[in-house]
């Protein structure tokens, strides 16, 4: 009995012992990644623009904001593509922060890219992509680059595979990457690609005015459409003459209506020819 109560205190002290010791790694991993986190978010926030982040985002007034129209690409070898843009104004009417909501086609990424700016000048970009893995998986990816005189500082990245998971993953410094402005500029102004074209019309429920690149040879072209609620003078005369009248640069405003819970549209408010 004696050799039974002598080794049972053993072999429970030595158990004991392991257990402690794999809850202590676990532990310590588990700090490790959370210091890692923390190391990696205040590397990030040591430079100023990326403080200009917050404030620019704490700032955010979604009444004065101007929004592009909605455009889509077909492609031969990836489908559809589409962008849109909004620009959140500050108290001066100059964009302080440009949100580019896009897809780049059938199984490639899709997400928001959010430029942030000062005086009409670049100082930090996010990125909030989801990318497909393989035909069946996408995961979620987060980057971040700050600014300085132009060049970028800084770049971070994190990812998971889902977005619920993406604040349990650590920042990791990549090598900076730079962003332009330019196509989003372009949207916003509607020049080049995104200059609107007249093409045709589309008639169900409602009619809508086809707009788009000036390519006559080809069907891979920025469009984009506008519901049209009133009938004028112009658009009975665009209805009568739609051939004459297809490729023909126009100007035109418009609303945003719908969203949220409803669909949303861009519908015609004024339109011109151009140069005319």
């Amino acid at each position: 009995m004696k050799r039974i109560i002598f080794y049972l205190p053993l072999i429970t002290l030595t158990a004991l012992f392991i257990s402690c010791g794999d809850q202590s790694t676990i532990e310590l991993g588990e700090t490790s990644n959370e210091q890692k986190s923390k190391d990696a978010t205040s590397t990030f926030m040591m430079y100023e623009n990326a403080k200009k982040m917050e404030e620019i985002d704490a700032r955010l007034d979604k009444s004065e904001r101007v929004e592009s129209l909605s455009w889509e690409k077909q492609t031969k070898d990836h489908g559809s593509e589409f962008t849109q843009v909004i620009a959140y104004l500050n108290e001066d009417g100059l964009p302080m922060k440009i949100t580019e909501s896009f897809i780049d086609g059938n199984y490639r990424p899709q997400g928001e890219r959010h430029f942030y700016l000062e005086n009409n000048k670049l100082i930090a970009y996010q990125e909030n992509t989801d990318f497909w893995v393989d035909s069946l998986t996408t995961k979620y990816m987060e980057k971040r680059t700050v600014y300085n005189d132009s060049e970028p500082v800084i770049t971070q990245k994190r990812s998971a595979y889902q977005y619920t998971e993406i604040n349990d993953s650590v920042w990791k410094i990549i090598p900076a990457e730079h962003h332009s402005l330019k196509k989003v500029n372009k949207i916003l102004t509607g020049v080049e690609e995104f200059q609107t074209h007249f093409i045709s019309v589309i008639k169900a429920n409602d009619l809508f005015l086809l707009l788009g690149e000036n390519k006559p040879q080809t069907e891979e072209r920025y469009t984009t459409a506008v519901r049209v609620d009133e009938m004028t003078p112009f658009i009975e005369d665009l209805l009568k003459n739609l051939e004459e009248y297809k490729f023909r640069p126009v100007e035109i405003s418009f609303e945003v209506v719908g969203g949220t819970n409803s669909p949303e549209f861009r519908v015609l408010k004024d339109i011109a020819w151009k140069n005319k």
